[in-house]
């Protein structure tokens, strides 16, 4: 404070010895032209006399003289130069000075010489014969003149930037005696200056504020840390030197590690080489993600840089389990990996068919068979298709969305009476009972409930056995019940028969067909109505699955 005070109290100072300097200066080069133009215009008056007097003669014995001497005749013609050759010289009469003295009988002014290739000062004075003297001097001697009386002033501006700074060196320390002296901590017990009266007015204000925020940021970061350690995911902050600043206890128990008080590089937590590359680059100020895996679990690091002033401090480091997604993740590749195995079996079956065909090699009776297997592997292709599409709609939302009132029991009988036919075929019987329930929802995904549970039931059964559907209404809630008597399901495999191409015996599913998708389709047609599905069976006893459907849908 006190040498920003000295420095403003100097700098005043100074600026008002430089303005004195501009001005003295300005005046002593203003007074030097004045003087050298009386010295020209004297000097024109005694070159005149000796012209009068000597004649032309005269002008060859003026050896004295720095000045430059010009005779102009009336038409503007040079007919005496003492510096340059006359007749090399060009017609005179536009120049400013030498109309003027045409006019007015002398003439005094200062202009840009392009013979000289300098500014210069010239006085030209009329002659009683008619033509013009002219002299000049470059504007360089009036500089001359001005620094000749510098020297002295120089001297006493030297001498009052001394005395300026050290009256503002003690003005300053006198100034702030007082100021330095403040209870900043008590600021309205102390007596000082009334102009800083407000200021400590305001420091007290500013203290109570600043305890206030005080108080407010402990609270802040208590709740923080609290929303922090009850995190799942884990959160790391570290500095440019890898150094943890803070952690929560989520990132500890996801990594399975404890940080040292001897160590406290993040590094020393995971020596993965995906934990590795996440600290790495985030320090080299790279947004990353890495994955690690520790044991059976699967993570995920997202790694973001901390900047200041385009400058990486540090990093801050989110671990979050990514085991379910990992697994979703193996199931879409199973699937992949079904449906490519699905699709195949058919394609082969036509291709080689049709291939036997286009060669000739089958018999002329033979060919309604082999049409009949082409038919019948085409149709399996294009139910497993659409299986396939019907599920992707179901997965995506994409399905339609137009809802309408749906009698459960009437479609049930819809349903019962087209499969009617195929459980004949093995001698099984199927039984409608309930009641008439409506619900609001999508005719065509309810339909595909009805049909997949029943056509299940029926493959999936012994020959000459049961199949009941039951309608009923509980709690609200719109129950359908569809039981069997057949081959039932080991406990070890109730809970992935609603996946994907799952079959607890393929061999067995080879004989009777279907794409494997039925129940997966029931399952996601069941969660897109907002209802809950329930699996019960024994094996070799039979199968009830139960289906829970809102009956208010909006």
């Amino acid at each position: 404070m006190t040498k920003r005070i000295f420095k403003n109290i100097f700098a005043v100072s100074l600026g008002i010895v430089v303005i004195c300097f501009v001005l003295m200066t300005a005046v002593l080069y203003s007074y030097s032209g004045e003087l050298i133009i009386n010295q020209l215009k004297e000097e024109a008056v005694l070159i005149e006399n000796g012209l009068k007097r000597d004649g032309a003669s005269y002008l060859g014995g003026i050896n004295n003289t720095a000045n430059r001497i010009t005779i102009i005749e009336s038409d503007g013609t040079v007919t005496y130069d003492s510096k340059i050759n006359a007749k090399d010289m060009e017609n005179h009469l536009t120049r400013k000075e030498i109309k003027e003295a045409f006019l007015y009988g002398e003439s005094a002014t200062v202009r840009y010489s392009e013979t000289l290739s300098a500014q210069v000062l010239y006085y030209a004075l009329k002659m009683d014969n008619g033509s013009v003297l002219r002299i000049s001097s470059e504007q360089t001697a009036v500089w001359l003149l001005v620094l000749r009386f510098m020297q002295p002033i120089l001297v006493v501006l030297i001498i009052l930037l001394i005395l300026s700074a050290v009256t503002a060196s003690c003005a300053a320390k006198k100034i702030l005696k007082p100021i330095n002296e403040l209870d900043l901590e008590n600021p309205e017990n102390n007596e000082c200056y009334e102009e800083v009266a407000p200021l400590l007015h305001k420091i007290s204000r500013q203290n109570k504020k600043i305890k206030n925020q005080l108080s407010e940021l402990k609270r802040t970061q208590y709740e923080f840390g609290l929303i922090t350690d009850n995190m799942s995911e884990g959160l790391i902050v570290i500095d440019e030197n890898t150094e943890v600043l803070s952690y929560n206890k989520s990132a500890m128990k996801l990594l399975n590690a404890q940080l040292s008080e001897a160590n406290k590089s993040v590094l020393s937590l995971n020596r993965s080489l995906g934990f590795r590359n996440a600290v790495e680059l985030s320090l080299k100020g790279q947004h990353n993600e890495q994955s690690i895996i520790l044991g059976e679990k699967h993570y995920n690091i997202i790694a973001n840089p901390v900047f200041h002033n385009e400058k990486v401090t540090g990093a801050i480091l989110i671990i979050f389990d990514s085991t379910e997604k990992e697994s979703r993740e193996q199931l879409r590749r199973e699937f992949t990996s079904n449906v490519s195995h699905e699709l195949k079996t058919p394609l082969t079956t036509i291709y080689g068919v049709s291939d036997m065909l286009s060669a000739g090699m089958v018999k002329p009776e033979d060919v309604s068979g082999f049409a009949m297997n082409i038919r019948n592997e085409t149709g399996r292709l294009i139910e497993l298709i659409d299986d396939i599409i019907n599920l992707s709609m179901l997965d995506e939302g994409s399905y339609e969305v137009e809802t309408e009132e749906i009698d459960l029991y009437s479609l049930a009988d819809i349903i019962v009476e087209r499969l009617n036919d195929i459980a004949a075929e093995r001698n099984i019987t199927l039984k409608l009972s309930g009641e008439h329930i409506k619900i609001k929802g999508v005719i065509r995904i309810v339909d595909e409930i009805f049909h997949n549970l029943v056509d299940n039931a029926i493959k999936y059964n012994k020959d000459g056995g049961k199949v009941k559907i039951t309608v009923t209404d509980s709690e609200n809630n719109a129950k359908i019940v569809v039981e069997d008597t057949g081959i039932g399901i080991p406990l070890e495999y109730q809970n992935r028969v609603f996946e994907r191409f799952y079959r607890v015996d393929k061999s067995h599913s080879k004989k009777i067909g279907g794409t494997g998708l039925g129940l997966s389709i029931v399952k996601h047609a069941v969660m897109c109505h907002g209802g809950n599905i329930e699996l019960e069976s024994r094996e070799g006893e039979g199968t009830k699955i139960t289906v829970s459907l809102p009956i208010t849908q909006n």
